[in-house]
């Protein structure tokens, strides 16, 4: 009898052992670990390429692959820490105003912003890759590589002289998302500050072609900034699922950045995907202290009104004060321990933590019109000049070399060369095989009373017919 009870006893104590050990191993903690790791963890939106370029010439300076200031919300070593496989870093400007005098400084800036991220993936080829596509970018989750992808945040540089052929130089450069606008008006639309009853709100007919452009080449069209009367204009347009990179929700913070439940029920129509800010000001009321808690307040609601297939991550690191318990990248395992408390399944959470903005850039490259192979015709086209190598001649002669893929070249009218969005007919010396153009105005910055950084973005391009064989774009930079 003695024994039998040592025995019920025993095997009582092993029962409590092991059921402590389920405990312990399904704890938030544990399962938001095992989930946040297990997850492809993407975030639409940081700013932190500016402060990787100087504050003087725009040159990029400090490299988020080695030891930053502690300002940094979001560098290699913290993605790596945090679990963040794919950053969107986006190109923001900060002139905004179509005048013809402040156009060149708007776009050097960008391209300064895009130069920096170039040179910052040349630098850290073992650890971080650019993805210009889906294959690329699944690639580098394979690689085990930190993910970057170009954007940009408000598109002040584009007119009607330049904005079609700007735009494709952009795609060339890698840019696969893009905001039309920041807070302010611009020749494409209205931005947030922008009332929705103004005259001006809303989209411009070049605003119009430049979406459908952006549809045509696969750049995700980015709804975040804009007002709501540029929104909806939008989405009336739109061939393709849109993301609003970094959004909050009216609905828990009331704010002129946050998304309406109109436009919620709008993005889920289109198949797109609200990321949520994590801008402490959008994310708690005046007078509260945005946490992680509040923060996850605005995914619940996004999941619970139009559902968990259409809600993201868009930080906005190192572009705003973040929550007090998630300073920055790496602390990012905290917002999922929070909502594994709050009950989501580890398939909605993947979905939140970066399967939503993956199924997007899959579907927006799906849906593009896919240029036709150009199947070994032609010629390669490799210009004199390295991407970001730096000029001094303000009329410099751009020149590149024409390679024949063993047939004879086309004649010099299928040739271009496109500076800035302007296209112009080069030179073309078939004795050396060389095209080349001499600016015939000088690469200034208009207004460049700062003495800042002047960057310039060059094509080179050469068409068979009615079909383009070669391309090559680079950045440049006049010292």
């Amino acid at each position: 009898m003695h024994r039998i009870r040592g025995r019920y006893i025993l095997v009582l104590l092993l029962v409590l052992c092991f059921s402590v050990t389920a405990v312990a191993v399904t704890s938030p903690a544990l399962r938001a670990e095992d989930i946040h790791l297990n997850a492809s963890v993407i975030d639409t939106h940081n700013d932190t390429m500016m402060k990787v370029v100087d504050e003087r010439t725009w040159l990029p300076v400090i490299d988020i692959g080695g030891t930053t200031p502690a300002d940094f919300q979001l560098d290699i070593a913290k993605a790596k820490a945090g679990g963040l496989d794919v950053a969107f870093y986006a190109a923001y400007n900060v002139y905004q105003t179509d005048s013809a005098h402040i156009i060149p400084r708007t776009n050097s800036r960008t391209l300064a912003l895009i130069n920096a991220l170039h040179w910052t993936a040349q630098r850290n080829r073992d650890t971080m890759v650019i993805a210009r596509s889906m294959s690329e970018l699944e690639k580098g989750l394979a690689d085990g590589k930190h993910v970057a992808v170009a954007t940009l945040e408000g598109m002040y540089a584009f007119t009607d002289e330049n904005a079609i052929e700007l735009l494709h130089q952009y795609d060339d450069l890698g840019v696969r998302a893009a905001g039309i606008v920041w807070n302010t008006p611009n020749s494409l639309g209205a931005g947030a500050h922008v009332a929705n009853q103004d005259p001006d709100a809303g989209l411009t007919d070049l605003g119009k072609a430049v979406i459908r452009e952006m549809n045509r080449l696969g750049i995700i069209v980015d709804v975040s900034h804009m007002n709501e009367t540029t929104f909806y204009d939008t989405m009336a347009i739109v061939q393709a699922p849109v993301i609003a990179s970094h959004s909050g929700v009216d609905g828990v913070r009331p704010h002129v950045r946050n998304l309406s439940d109109d436009q919620l029920l709008a993005l889920k129509e289109n198949g797109g995907v609200a990321h949520i800010n994590f801008w402490a000001t959008t994310v708690a009321d005046v007078g509260q202290t945005a946490t992680i808690a509040r923060l996850a307040d605005h995914i619940d609601y996004v999941a619970g009104f139009i559902g968990v297939d259409h809600v993201g991550l868009g930080s906005d690191f190192d572009g705003a004060p973040m929550p007090v318990d998630l300073p920055n990248a790496s602390h990012l395992p905290h917002l999922t321990e929070e909502l594994v408390r709050r009950g989501y399944s580890e398939e909605d959470l993947k979905k939140i933590l970066g399967g939503n903005a993956l199924r997007v850039f899959r579907e927006v490259e799906a849906q593009a019109q896919q240029p036709d192979s150009p199947r070994g015709l032609g010629f390669t086209i490799l210009p004199e000049l390295q991407p970001g190598e730096i000029i001094h001649d303000t009329r410099p002669r751009f020149a590149a070399q024409v390679i024949s893929h063993g047939g004879h070249f086309v004649d010099a009218a299928t040739f271009r060369v496109i500076v800035n969005g302007i296209p112009y007919e080069p030179e073309w010396h078939a004795a050396t095989g060389t095209l080349s153009l001499e600016m015939p105005t000088p690469l200034l910055n208009r207004g460049n009373t700062e003495d800042r950084g002047n960057f310039h973005v060059i094509t080179f391009e050469g068409s068979s017919g009615s079909r383009v064989v070669a391309r090559e774009t680079l950045i440049v930079y006049l010292q």
